[in-house]
């Protein structure tokens, strides 16, 4: 369910139309300021921005705080864009038209100014996918092989335990995969890939598996979605254990 989100008028200015939309659209996430799950309540938007335009948005309970732009300073910025532990997201399964999908979403939207007087800021998330080699995903929810990506998975209680790997090793996800619904393992495996999805996806992670499949239809009608499709099994299909 979306939540009833409220911006002040400078935080909807300094957004612009299309990720104050976006923003609006958010169903689930955590208070930066109490760090308890955004409820039924309203909540508010915050905007983060540092001296180089670069920035992030936030969601608050509107009993914790209001709607308002903060000033971050340079490392606060730089850390935004350039994290030294990976961007921070939040990754679901799925199963999409016997297609095993793979869902990542940011849990902070990095934004940075987009160079040009008057325009709307980036989505540094989507910006950084397409730069390695994801691309615009279309309604039809299908995306090229991306060579040498692997998401490697094991069981852990209910879940699984995920890591997607870049082509040089480098982590771009590492944690858990909540509850996969049942038959997502097989298909897995069956096919050795699953479509790595990334971007503005509305909807829960526990959503019936027909809304969240129309949620991500959405997003990539509007552009707000870039995939690729990667190797995918256990450590032993890759020679990890």
């Amino acid at each position: 369910m979306t939540l009833a989100v409220r911006m002040s008028p400078e935080v909807k200015q300094a957004l612009g139309p299309q990720m104050a939309v976006q923003a609006r659209g958010i169903t689930e996430g955590t208070c930066i300021e109490c760090q308890q799950p955004l409820d039924a309540g309203p909540v508010n938007v915050v905007l983060g921005m540092g001296p180089m335009g670069a920035g992030g948005i936030w969601f608050v309970h509107d009993r914790c705080a209001p709607s308002r732009i903060i000033e971050l300073n340079a490392e606060a910025e730089a850390a935004l864009v350039q994290p030294e532990d990976g961007l921070d997201m939040t990754m679901a399964a799925g199963i999409v038209e016997g297609t095993p999908v793979l869902v990542a979403r940011m849990v902070m939207t990095p934004l940075t100014d987009s160079g040009t007087y008057g325009s709307e800021p980036r989505n540094v998330f989507m910006q950084a996918l397409l730069e390695n080699g994801f691309q615009l995903v279309t309604a039809e929810l299908d995306a090229e092989p991306l060579a040498e990506w692997v998401a490697v998975f094991q069981p852990h209680g209910r879940d699984l335990q995920l890591a997607v790997l870049t082509p040089t090793g480098e982590k771009f996800y590492a944690g858990t995969l909540p509850r996969p619904p049942a038959g997502w393992v097989k298909a897995v495996l069956d096919g050795h890939q699953v479509l790595l999805l990334g971007g503005d996806a509305a909807g829960s992670h526990d959503a019936p598996e027909v809304e969240q499949a129309a949620a991500l239809a959405v997003a990539a009608s509007e552009g707000k979605l870039a995939g690729a499709r990667v190797a995918a099994g256990r450590p032993s299909d890759f020679g990890l254990s």
